[in-house]
C-alpha cells in the first residue's frame, strides 16, 4: 500500500490546559502539528480535491477538538485530535504533535512536547 503524508505544521492554539490551577486558569500558547497518512495515488491521476484528504477540513477538526475540550493533559489533547481525525476521514494514520511553549521553567527550555501516534 502507498502511503503518503500531508503536514499541518505549526498550527498556534491558545488553550486552557495543564494540571496547575493557574495554567488552566490563565491558559497557554500551544503548538500543534499534525501529519496524516494516506494513498492519493487517485488525486494525482485525477487533480480532484474529491480524491483525496482536504486539509482545510481536516485544520478545521483539529480546531474544533481543541475548542470543545479542556484536559488535564496534552496527551489527552493529542489523543482526542488523532481518534477524531480518524472518525472523520478516510486516512491510514495520524500523528499528532502538541508542543507547550509557555512553562513554568528558566529561560532555557525551549517548549516540552507530547506526540501521539494512532492507525485507523
Amino acid at each position: 500500500m502507498v502511503d503518503e503524508k500531508v503536514i499541518l505544521k505549526g498550527i498556534t492554539v491558545f488553550g486552557y490546559y495543564g494540571v496547575s490551577p493557574t495554567e488552566r486558569e490563565i491558559g497557554q500558547k500551544l503548538q500543534i502539528d499534525v501529519e496524516y497518512f494516506h494513498d492519493f495515488t487517485k488525486a494525482c491521476v485525477t487533480d480532484s480535491l474529491e480524491d483525496t484528504v482536504n486539509y482545510e477540513r481536516v485544520y478545521s477538526k483539529v480546531m474544533e477538538t481543541v475548542e470543545k475540550n479542556k484536559f488535564n493533559l496534552l496527551e489527552t489533547l493529542a489523543d482526542a485530535i488523532c481518534n477524531d481525525i480518524l472518525e472523520e476521514f478516510p486516512i491510514n494514520r495520524i500523528k499528532t504533535i502538541i508542543k507547550k511553549l509557555t512553562l513554568p521553567f528558566p529561560n532555557n527550555l525551549d517548549h516540552v512536547a507530547v506526540i501521539v501516534e494512532r492507525e485507523a
